[in-house]
């Protein structure tokens, strides 16, 4: 087992789920910070967990998002009287 394999194996411990049928990471960047003068390094965690359902926003048609933008005008004017 690589080093890789064993930091994924130790964040599926500490952040895994049930039912996780896998997971990945990756290193998002690298920096120094000088204040403190530390190494920081950004990781994304993903895990897949079975029978959880995708899901797509709803879509919203012109009309809703007018009659939205209506509701958001009238709250804004009546708060300013």
């Amino acid at each position: 087992m690589n080093k890789w394999n064993q930091l994924l194996a130790a964040l599926d411990v500490v952040f895994g789920m049930k039912g996780k049928e896998k997971s990945k990471f990756r290193k998002l960047s690298q920096d120094f910070d000088e204040n403190t003068n530390e190494h920081v390094i950004m990781i994304e965690y993903r895990v897949q967990v079975a029978g959880t359902m995708k899901s797509t926003p709803r879509k919203q048609t012109g009309n809703q998002q007018m009659a939205f933008l209506r509701q958001l005008v009238a709250a804004q004017d009546k708060a300013q009287q």
